[in-house]
């Protein structure tokens, strides 16, 4: 008589709950990745911006529109210390047109 016989588990029992708990964890891991994305993406949509770069936008501009490509790279490019690149294209995720 083998052990695994003893302890009344055997070789199929081990596997199948060695698969479970391998699709548990990947399901955890799965669940935790998108609760991190889903939290990242609400980050990347925010629109609010700190309020020493609003303070410069205001003196640059008076009547400061983001959504305005032209201005949001400018403001981006005075106030950021950005680069055309980058501040295009953080301006055109921002949803400037």
């Amino acid at each position: 008589m083998t052990r695994s016989d003893a302890d009344g588990i055997t070789k199929t029992e081990r596997r199948q709950r060695a698969l479970m708990i391998r699709y548990v964890l990947l399901f955890m891991v799965a669940l935790v990745g998108m609760i991190g994305a889903a939290f990242w993406l609400l980050q990347s949509y925010s629109t609010e911006q700190p309020q020493a770069s609003l303070a410069c936008a205001t003196k640059l501009y008076s009547a400061y529109d983001p959504k305005n490509l032209e201005q949001c790279m400018a403001v981006c490019m005075a106030c950021s210390n950005g680069v055309k690149t980058t501040c295009s294209t953080s301006c055109m995720l921002k949803g400037a047109r």
